[in-house]
């Protein structure tokens, strides 16, 4: 075979290789993102409720999300997800029937996930406090715990610090919530690169383009920490490789006039204690509650 035939061929490969990969970051798997329908079944197959999908507006952004039961008496426990992620990452909270009994529980896609907005990118946690904050504004129960997981944990806190009579509570879950712990962001701003950019999959771009941005939107958050009066909750994996264990310590330091801060440090877990603590982390949510 010469040479040139060679190269020809080789040619040829690397561009279907190229196809398969724009493919495959267009495809639906590659959107992370689950069925609404096949959901709902699911958690009135284990719950006998049967889910209610909503949506709120603020501006021209949309915030869609799950709700799980119907008590205005209950309290009201928010799940928000991680980056990326979206709200069927808290599948095995919101269809506990031993939670269900003693609360209502709403899980939301956050802003560029599921099917909020998914695709458009909002690295403002303002803008992302906003919108749970729609959601909250429209029920009546007396009582609201927070819980957030990893991206999760610093809307959470901006939350409290925007809109505390909002926030009865939160339960945060590996946050990452210190500016000075935030990771160097260089091979996030070469993937950010507008042709690696194009074969990224929507999901893990929005990922990508909220977190570049983190430690100064984390940076703006400090005065605010020593205003949150509610109790908080952080549970911490020890050999977490995603968020340091330190972030957990962070909060405790930035609260340190409020005595309702509690750090539950779990010896050689990772950042998936999520998934792989559910009970534990159930019993926290209910500790926080009682």
């Amino acid at each position: 075979m010469t040479q040139r035939k060679w190269y020809k061929i080789k040619r040829v490969w690397i561009l279907l290789l190229l196809a398969a990969v724009f493919i495959l970051a267009r495809s639906e798997l590659a959107k992370m993102r689950y069925d609404p329908d096949e959901l709902a079944q699911v958690v009135k197959g284990k719950t006998n409720i049967l889910p209610i999908f909503d949506t709120r507006k603020v501006g021209d952004k949309t915030i869609h999300f799950l709700k799980v039961g119907d008590r205005k008496e209950l309290p009201l426990v928010v799940f928000v997800h991680g980056s990326p992620g979206a709200l069927n990452a808290y599948e095995a909270y919101f269809s506990d029937t031993s939670l269900l009994a003693k609360m209502d529980m709403i899980s939301v896609d956050r802003s560029g996930f599921g099917y909020s907005d998914f695709g458009e990118s909002e690295s403002s946690l303002m803008v992302q406090a906003e919108l749970v904050a729609a959601i909250l504004k429209d029920f009546p129960q007396k009582i609201k715990i927070l819980v957030g997981h990893s991206m999760g944990g610093p809307i959470l806190a901006k939350l409290a610090i925007e809109f505390p009579e909002l926030v009865d509570g939160m339960v945060m879950v590996a946050p990452s919530i210190s500016p000075e712990l935030e990771p160097s962001n260089g091979w996030r701003k070469v993937v950010d690169f507008p042709l690696i950019r194009w074969f990224t999959p929507s999901a893990l771009r929005v990922c990508n383009q909220e977190i570049i941005p983190l430690k100064t939107e984390l940076e703006l958050m400090m005065e605010g920490w020593r205003n949150i009066m509610i109790p908080l909750t952080v549970v911490q994996g020890e050999n977490d490789d995603l968020v340091p264990m330190e972030n957990a310590f962070f909060a405790k330091s930035m609260m340190e006039n409020n005595s309702n801060v509690k750090v539950n440090m779990l010896e050689g877990k990772d950042h998936f204690i999520l998934w792989s603590e559910i009970p534990l982390i159930k019993k926290e949510i209910l500790d926080l509650l009682d």
